[in-house]
């Protein structure tokens, strides 16, 4: 089919077919001119407006708002051609009449396709990549009636405008709320731990690890105080002791110049003469010895004090002993304490009711005086004893529960620490989101402004009349040209002298030039013949414009 058709062939055709092509040129050019004239005209107002940079500088004051200035222009779009507003637009300036009888949906539609919205970037390819070069866009509209067009335009544009005030105010009083909120929360935490914190040193007071250096001290002060009283309870207690056998003695009459110990001077020293000449076995030295031996038990105390006494020695020493353990039992020497207290008062009860015949007596009463004294001060040293011991149990317990109570106020005061440091941060930020917020409603922010506003355009922006009328005729030339084609094809005719070539298998020898006669000048529509075979021509010779011979 390829080697069919040459540029010969081609302009063969062309020649022969030119009314095939012709007519239909001249039928669809007026035709597609008119559809072109007939087209209504639309009018397109076109407002931009500027994206201005924060006149504060970002160090002293940050903006709440950090999002890029391209994505707020595509969130505030959304905003913006909602249904809603869309209608509402279209109702108020009445873009569709009602002979149209359009639905909500067909008119938002048609809005939404006429409404554009066009970013200016300093850079084009920081756009491609992600990155804000954005410094304005443009809002244009089209319609059909350029006032309409304009004024619908300046519409969007205050709605952008609009918009963007309310999301940025919205958005720095969306955060104060957040931080006051949170501050309002830490505040409270804050609170709440202090008053632990209190409660917890008001509950150890005495076990806090900040009084730990002088519990210890004073422990050691009361230690110190209480082997002092021991030693002095020791001594009382050497001295009562003697006092009694003093005044035992007394009542035995062993202290008295003609009494018992007098007599028994006396006879040791006669047994004493008497032994310088007689024996041992002499019958007078063992009557004398006898003798002594009577005044001694005689001098002994009563067996009542012997008895107290070896009792009151028996608690004494188990005190003692009580005393020396380590560690010592408080409740142990306590009791043991007051044994001793009780035997020295039953003593003391048999001392006074054997000299009570003797209370004339002022040895007796000088004897008594020191007793009593003594145990007065023995008293006041065992209440002492008593209030020591409490004294050091209290602070051992306070330096035992130290490390716990040390523990337990170290968990709190590092929580309130975290929650305070973080509360000084909220508080901080919260300082900015409110100095933010005020940027945002003085407008000193990033802010969109009107560079310069739509106006009513003096000229259709589409369509565009010229290009469209030379494409028409571009359009009826390749339609005529499609006919003239398919024609020469529907009919079979030869079309030169390579068709020739191929349908003999040999080329031919001479080409003569087709010479035209009255009838080929006449308009005539050849037969269709059958497949295979050429027209005949009625001049004698083929179609080809000349005879091949």
């Amino acid at each position: 089919m390829e080697d069919e058709f040459k540029l010969e062939d081609l302009l063969i055709i062309i020649r022969r077919r030119f009314l095939y092509f012709l007519i239909p040129v001249a039928v669809f050019v007026p035709l597609l001119l008119l559809g072109v004239f007939l087209i209504p005209a639309k009018y397109t107002a076109q407002g931009t407006i500027l994206i201005e940079s924060q006149q504060i500088p970002e160090e002293l004051v940050r903006s709440t708002n950090n999002s890029y200035a391209q994505e707020r222009i595509q969130v505030i779009q959304q905003r913006v051609m909602t249904r809603n507003r869309l209608l509402e637009v279209a109702d108020k300036y009445q873009l569709f009449p009602s002979s149209a009888r359009l639905s909500e949906s067909q008119r938002v539609e048609k809005m939404r396709g006429s409404l554009g919205v066009k970013l200016i970037s300093t850079n084009e390819r920081d756009r491609r990549r992600q990155q804000d070069g954005t410094i304005a866009f443009t809002v244009a509209y089209e319609h059909n009636d350029a006032t309409k067009a304009y004024q619908v335009a300046n519409e969007f544009i205050t709605l952008f405008l609009a918009e963007d005030v309310r999301t940025r105010a919205i958005g720095a009083s969306t955060t104060t709320a957040f931080f006051e909120q949170e501050t309002r929360r830490l505040r409270n935490t804050v609170d709440e731990l202090e008053s632990r914190i209190a409660g917890f040193k008001s509950e150890n007071a005495e076990a806090l690890p900040e009084h730990l250096n002088m519990h210890i001290q004073q422990l050691s002060r009361t230690t110190s105080e209480l082997s002092d009283a021991q030693n002095s309870m020791m001594l009382l207690e050497e001295e009562m002791r003697s006092l009694e056998m003093q005044l035992a003695s007394y009542l035995s009459g062993a202290s008295t110049s003609n009494g018992p110990a007098e007599e028994l001077n006396r006879l040791r020293a006669q047994l004493a003469a008497m032994r310088a000449d007689k024996t041992d076995a002499h019958p007078d030295v063992a009557a004398l010895r006898d003798q002594i031996a009577s005044l001694q038990q005689q001098m002994k105390p009563s067996r009542s004090i012997q008895k107290i006494r070896t009792e009151l020695d028996e608690a004494e020493q188990a005190l003692r002993e009580a005393r020396n353990e380590a560690p010592q039992d408080p409740e142990k020497i306590e009791a043991l304490v007051a044994e001793a207290r009780q035997i020295r008062e039953r003593l003391r009860t048999q001392l006074n009711k054997e000299t009570m015949g003797l209370s004339s007596d002022f040895n007796v009463t000088l004897i008594q005086g020191r007793i009593d004294i003594a145990q007065n001060r023995l008293n006041a040293l065992e209440a002492r004893d008593t209030v020591l011991r409490e004294e050091i149990a209290g602070l051992e317990d306070r330096i035992a529960r130290t490390p716990a109570v040390e523990r337990g106020l170290a968990t709190l005061t590092r929580d309130y620490q975290n929650v305070f440091s973080e509360y000084q941060q909220i508080q901080a930020k919260q300082q900015a989101a409110i100095i933010a917020e005020n940027l945002e409603e003085d407008q000193k922010s990033e802010k969109f402004s009107i560079l310069e506003p739509a106006v009513k355009p003096d000229q259709p922006s589409s369509p565009d009349r010229p290009k469209l009328s030379v494409m028409s005729i571009f359009v009826a030339g390749a339609i005529g040209a499609a006919c003239a084609l398919l024609a020469e094809l529907m009919m079979a005719t030869v079309r030169g002298r390579e068709h020739i070539t191929s349908m003999m298998g040999e080329p031919p020898i001479a080409i003569i030039p087709y010479i035209q006669n009255e009838d080929d000048r006449k308009i005539r529509v050849p037969k269709l013949k059958r497949a295979g075979k050429p027209d005949r021509p009625t001049s004698g010779l083929d179609a080809t414009d000349g005879a091949a011979a």
